[in-house]
Parts: C-alpha cells; structure tokens; sequence
C-alpha cells in the first residue's frame, strides 16, 4: 500500500509499505482523506515528542471498510478500558491512551488497521470533507465543557486554525457572541465565515475584562496572557494549543479576579460522537479546506509552514480513494 512515511524533522517520502492484517478486534480501514493536524506540523517542523521515526503519521480520517457502502469517521485515541479514567468516559486522559499516528501506523496511507469499536459511521449525506471535520471539532467541543454557552456569553477565540474556527462555529450556533483574532487575514475572513461577529489582528486589541471566556488556540505565553487580560472577573480561559510548554503566568492575578483557567486534551467519545452529529445537523462551509493527493504529502506539509496556501487545512487523498 502507499503510505506518506515521516523520517524526522521536514522529511517525508512515499513508500510502498505492506498492509497490515488486523486481528479479531480491528478492521482494515481505507482511508479516503485524512487532514494534516497542528500536532503532525509540529513533529515535521522537528518537535515530534513521543513520536519516534519512522512512522506514518495522522489522525484525522474518514474512509470505508470492505463490504460496506457506508462512510466513517474513526476516533482514533483509545484509552486502556481499564482505569477508573477510562470507566468514567475520560478516556482522553488516560495514561495509557493511544494514538493513531504516534503510538501506532497514523492515517496518511491507502489503509489502516484500527479497532473496530473506533469506527463511528458517517450519518447520510454528510459529504467526506466535512465529515473530516470531526475530529478537529470534537477538540473544540471538550474545551467548552463546564461552561454555559448562550445568547448572553461572549466568547473570544485566539487563533484561527481549525481548532479555533471550528470552536467559533461551534460557539456561534450556540447563540454565542464570538470575536476571534489571527494574525493573517484569509484566517480572519473565515472566521467571519463561520460565525465571529467581529475580527481583529491581535489579542491585544481584546478590551480589558470584557469576555466571558476566551479560548486560546494558540499557546504561548503571549496569547495566554492576552486570554487573561481579556476575559473578566469570575470568567475562563481554556488553553487548547501547545505552542509553548512552559511559561509565566500571574497566579495573583488569578486568584485576586477568581479566573478559571483550564488545559483540554483532546476529547471522549461522547465529545467526537457529538461533534459528528454537530456537523450533519449545521455543515459548516468548507472553502477553508483543501485537498491534495496524498503523494504530494510533502508539498502540503512544506506548504502550510511556509504559509504558501490560503487553505487552514489541507486533506491527503490517497490514490484510489473514492467519496
């Protein structure tokens, strides 16, 4: 089979790999387009973490199985079924959960042998590009939880990749206010797109204390610090992006205006089954999105680091595939 193998740092190449045979509990998944995610970036730009070369990355997938007509999505981060974790549905923070695309074969290939029980069917109608979307949106949606969203709730989104377009898509149907930041303008027009009511080029333009919550897609100290200084007393601040391990923060701050700050990993099933359904009921637009062969892998990855495409994300399809 075709796969697109990374081999450290910007190196990616085609290879022809041998298909996998999956035993009583996986089933063999053709992939028909995955999305390159912020995390892939970061191990190609030389920061893989737990990933260790050579390995075909990805995560984000829709594709068919043998003898079904049916499209699916595979939520691709199992946890072990054992932990109290695990039993109480928060199998996204498990110490023992696993990955496509870093802890095993990812979904930049022609196939993929995955667990059965990771297979989510695609409701009817639901076209592949957006249904490619669900991973991406279940992320957004595990970083709202333990906030009411509403009419009433002003919400500022840092950073407009697919976390945070999809996170203002998700808040605007809620009824939300959103005004979102991103430094480039194609990003800030698709933000427009999708629900903010209002765009600005920095987090700093935020007034001080005015948002009820702020969601920090980005990660860094920089835009963290703006999450903090916007979002009023009593408000939140979730932190999905990784863009920084480790910086300063103003715990006085903190704790004399009693702001939550929370980090989200990832999602749960519930989270990926209700982003699914999310989708069919309102798609969004998707003239954000872009596809490419997957044997032009390495121009895609090269392209997004270098800011030469419009497109926030770019989905890899493999030869062959059909929709």
């Amino acid at each position: 089979m075709e796969a697109l193998v990374w081999l450290g740092g910007d190196r990616l190449e085609i290879e022809d790999m041998p298909s996998e045979v999956p035993n009583s509990e996986e089933t063999l998944f053709n992939v028909v387009l995955a999305g390159i995610c912020g995390s892939d970036l970061h191990a190609y730009r030389g920061h893989g973490g737990k990933r260790v070369p050579p390995l075909v990355l990805g995560h984000e997938a829709v594709g068919r199985i043998e003898g079904d007509e049916r499209l699916f999505v595979v939520l691709p981060l199992q946890g072990c079924q054992h932990c109290a974790l695990c039993a109480s549905g928060q199998e996204n923070l498990c110490v023992d959960r696993k990955l496509l695309g870093l802890d095993r074969p990812g979904t930049f290939a022609q196939e993929v042998v995955v667990p059965t029980s990771a297979l989510i069917a695609v409701p009817e109608g639901l076209s592949a590009d957006v249904a490619a979307l669900t991973e991406p949106l279940a992320t957004s949606l595990a970083a709202f939880k333990g906030f009411e969203l509403g009419p009433d709730v002003k919400v500022a989104v840092i950073g407009c990749g697919s976390i945070g377009l999809l996170a203002i898509y998700a808040a605007a149907l809620a009824g939300c206010d959103v005004v979102a930041t991103d430094p480039m303008a194609e990003r800030r027009d698709t933000a427009l797109e999708l629900g903010a009511s209002r765009v600005v080029d920095s987090a700093d333009e935020f007034a001080a204390g005015s948002m009820d919550l702020v969601i920090d897609a980005v990660g860094i100290e920089a835009t963290w610090s703006a999450g903090l200084r916007a979002v009023r007393n009593g408000g939140g601040v979730v932190i999905v992006g990784l863009g920084q391990l480790s910086g300063n923060v103003e715990i006085g701050d903190l704790v004399r205006r009693g702001i939550t700050v929370k980090g989200t990993y990832a999602y749960t099933r519930a989270d990926f089954e209700e982003a699914l359904a999310l989708l069919a009921k309102a798609p969004p637009s998707v003239g954000w999105l872009e596809r490419m062969d997957l044997s032009e892998g390495a121009t895609a990855f090269a392209d997004l680091v270098a800011q030469r495409t419009n497109a926030v994300k770019i989905l890899l399809q493999p030869s062959g595939s059909r929709n």
